[in-house]
């Protein structure tokens, strides 16, 4: 072999020992290490007062055949001289006496007190609650506890646990979670027997609305629905029933409504989403009741009531409210504020918007809104409604908004406008504010797409009644009727149907129909409308007036009846004056009344047409104006009429002399028992024929006739007889004219009780056929017979024709 050889078999041999060497040490490091390992690993050696160690340990609390709890520990110590033992890994598996749970309570180490049954659990602890339903679905297991539907998360520390009781007990803050939503409080109490769980104080719940099973977001249409906390000083939570309830003063919010209460119940549905929240009042007089508040844009909403109740959707919207017990509500918005109060209110609710749909009001309901000053110096109009039963109505206004639609009351109702002072150009009263009230079996008001009020629909048995500055109190009564609502506040038209009747102090009126108008305190009466007053009555087709100013215009087939025989403006005759016409305008401040279109008056014998015929009933004056035909009776003649033979003496009584009038115009003053006649005056009576420019007529009343019901008058009070003409004065281009006989002069007088004629200025003449033509200074005539006096510069001379038959 050669010496490189050699060589190089030698290396290769090093190597290998050198390998071999490093392997052998290689094996023995791994087992040392292992050793090692295995040692540090190992448990602790036990303690000397250890008496015994367990592995697993399980107990439960059976009731009859069931078992109402478990404990379950992965590890127990027991310890010598110590009626206690540690555990760990310790899990409490709660099924409640019906078995329907599968509440559990998880903790790394407890300490168990044999003899009390006391379990102390200083770590940190997780209870999870759940039924025994979702327990055996699986949704329980495979889900986090907290997330899964139906099931509650509570997180804590420092528990104990007692086995005999199965109560747990903490007074560490406390944390919990739930599919809808989380809280925290300080102390906690739990009932394995019950399933309840305490919230010892300083309650906080945080609730996220559900989003519906299948739909990643909400539709536009839809109000978003927001997050709610809800805080009280203690909460009480039974899984078996599904209720928190919160004692107070306990709270829930969002960011815009506000709901306190001295306690709060929130029911929940079977996945932990909120069904009912009902607010109560505490149990003392005088605590605080339910109230709540809401805020959206620029409105507000108050609520109080002694109990108030909410229903919600799976979704987390409010489908339906309800108050009771002295409900008050106030909200104020632009322009208006409202307030209302009832013993019971009801809502339903828009799906998804949270908004009323529809909200009933029962018991002693009580509306009121006052309309916001729109001007410096303006007041407010305000509305008040009271009834039994009052249901709003509300439409979708906008995205997430509603407005009113409608208020009806099933039941009767009344409700009353004060309205503030109406602007001078409105020919409205002097400043002050008016009242009205409408009353009906029914009401029924309709809201325009602004939410202001627009109509008002009365139906049965409706009652009116209206009270306006410097005028007297108004009523009426009608079978139906509605009013139209101004939409700056009030009311602006006031219409009454069939069988209207109306009181407004001394006066009274009726008809078909009625319209009152609030801009000129207007009252229209249709179809059969008459008016009564102490001393007249009026019936038209159409009769009109004007509340402030005391006007009063009537159309269409007028009749008026003066119904003072004694204190009336005009006394022709101890009987009522009718007045007929097309048209009449008066005015009962003034006492001033204008019959126009064919008018004719009538009272007694006395008989009056005209165009027109004015009454000034305070001056007791009439004014005829526009071909006047007058009817008059002339008081009767002495027994001698004359200076010649004497008159044949009647046989019976004679029928009254009338003198019918003619002319444009012609005014009659009562206080002076005189009348004058102007332009174009022509008057015939039985006996002459008299034409003139003027004529002026003088009456004497005849002697006291019976009273209105047929009796005598009295000494102490007369009626007074019937205006009768005793004299008449015509002037300007005076014609009388008997049978064939003529007279003419500037005047001629008239004396009734003596039947002559004296005419005077001119050249007065008279003609006749037979006798020729008599001139004189004075010429006097005697109608009954044919004396003539003439009185010329030659003196004074008789004569004597025949006598006048009549």
């Amino acid at each position: 072999m050669k010496k490189s050889q050699a060589s190089r078999y030698a290396r290769w041999s090093a190597a290998v020992a050198i390998v071999l060497a490093a392997i052998t040490v290689g094996v023995y490091l791994k087992r040392g290490y292992t050793r090692y390992v295995e040692h540090r690993n190992a448990p602790p050696a036990a303690p000397v007062n250890v008496e015994r160690q367990s592995t697993v340990l399980t107990f439960s609390k059976v009731e009859g055949q069931r078992t109402v709890f478990t404990v379950e520990a992965s590890k127990s110590t027991e310890f010598k001289g110590l009626n206690a033992m540690d555990l760990e890994g310790v899990r409490i598996t709660i099924f409640g006496r019906d078995g329907a749970r599968h509440d559990t309570m998880e903790t790394h180490a407890c300490r168990y007190t044999k003899d009390s049954g006391d379990m102390d659990c200083s770590g940190d602890v997780q209870i999870v609650l759940m039924s025994e339903e979702e327990w055996k679905s699986g949704t329980g297991k495979s889900a986090a506890p907290g997330v899964t539907p139906g099931t509650m998360k509570i997180e804590t520390r420092g528990v104990a646990f007692n086995r005999t009781s199965g109560e747990a007990k903490t007074d560490q803050e406390v944390r919990f979670a739930f599919s809808n939503g989380t809280g925290r409080a300080t102390g906690a109490e739990y009932h394995a027997d019950q399933g309840a769980l305490r919230l010892q104080r300083n309650v906080v719940l945080h609730l996220t609305p559900a989003v519906p099973p299948g739909s990643a977001t909400r539709k536009a249409s839809l109000a978003p629905a927001e997050p709610v906390e809800v805080t009280g000083s203690r909460m009480d939570f039974s899984r078996d029933t599904g209720t928190m309830y919160l004692s107070g003063p306990a709270e829930a919010h969002t960011q815009n409504r506000r709901l306190t209460a001295a306690a709060l119940l929130l029911e929940l549905g079977p996945d932990f989403h909120a069904k009912r929240l009902l607010a109560k009042s505490g149990e003392n007089a005088g605590s605080a009741r339910p109230e709540f508040t809401s805020t959206q844009r620029a409105s507000t909403q108050h609520v109080t009531a002694n109990e108030m109740s909410a229903n919600f959707s799976p979704q987390g919207w409010v489908t339906g409210a309800e108050a009771s017990g002295q409900v008050a509500a106030v909200s104020q918005g632009p322009g208006e504020k409202q307030d209302v109060k009832a013993e019971f209110a009801t809502a339903d609710m828009f799906a998804g918007k949270n908004q009323p749909r529809r909200l009933v009001l029962k018991g002693a309901v009580d509306a009121r809104t006052v309309a916001n000053a729109t001007g410096a110096g303006k007041g407010a109009d305000s509305r008040h409604l009271t009834t039994d039963e009052l249901q709003l109505e509300f439409a979708e206004n906008g995205r997430n908004g509603v407005r009113l639609a409608s208020a009806f009351t099933p039941r009767s109702g009344r409700i009353e406008w004060n309205e503030s002072p109406l602007a001078p150009a409105s020919g409205g009263g002097p400043g002050k504010s008016s009242q009205t009230v409408v009353q009906a079996n029914q009401l029924a008001m309709q809201f325009d797409n602004t939410g202001k009020a627009s109509r008002l629909n009365a139906v049965g048995n409706v009652q009116t009644e209206r009270t306006a500055p410097g005028s007297e109190k108004q009523t009426a009564t009608a079978k139906s009727g509605f009013v139209e609502m101004n939409p700056a506040g009030g009311w602006s038209r006031m219409d009454l149907t069939d069988d209207v009747h109306l009181n407004e102090g001394s006066r009274a009126a009726q008809a078909d129909h009625a319209v009152f108008t609030r801009a000129d305190q207007s009252m229209l009466l249709t179809g059969r409308a008459t008016v009564r007053d102490a001393t007249s009555l009026t019936s038209a087709q159409k009769i009109n007036f004007w509340q402030y100013t005391g006007d009063m215009r009537a159309e269409g087939g007028v009749h008026s009846t003066d119904l003072s025989a004694r204190n009336g403006p005009v006394r022709l005759a101890p009987v009522p004056a009718n007045i007929s016409s097309d048209n009449l305008s008066a005015n009962n401040k003034t006492g001033r009344a204008i019959y126009t279109g064919h008018a004719r008056l009538w009272q007694g014998e006395s008989v009056m047409e005209a165009d027109s015929i004015e009454i000034l009933k305070n001056e007791r004056v009439l004014n005829a104006s526009g071909n006047v035909n007058a009817v008059f009776p002339q008081a009767p003649a002495s027994a001698a009429t004359s200076p010649g033979p004497a008159s044949a003496a009647p046989s019976g009584p004679r029928p009254p002399v009338l003198w019918h009038a003619q002319s444009a115009h012609l005014t009659y003053w009562d206080l002076q028992n005189r009348a004058r006649l102007d332009q174009n005056v022509f008057v015939q009576s039985p006996d002459e024929k008299m034409s003139s420019a003027a004529l002026e007529l003088f009456f004497a009343r005849a002697p006291a006739s019976p009273s209105a019901n047929g009796n005598a008058g009295t000494a102490a009070s007369p009626l007074p007889g019937a205006q009768q003409i005793s004299r008449a004065v015509a002037t300007g281009g005076v014609v009388v004219q008997q049978d064939e006989r003529r007279a003419t002069a500037e005047r001629g007088e008239y004396t009734a009780s003596d039947g002559k004629f004296v005419m005077t200025g001119g050249t007065p003449t008279i003609f006749d056929a037979s006798e020729g033509t008599t001139t004189g200074r004075q010429l006097t005539f005697f109608l009954a017979d044919a004396t003539i006096i003439v009185d010329s510069e030659n003196g004074s001379r008789t004569l004597t024709r025949h006598r006048v038959e009549k």
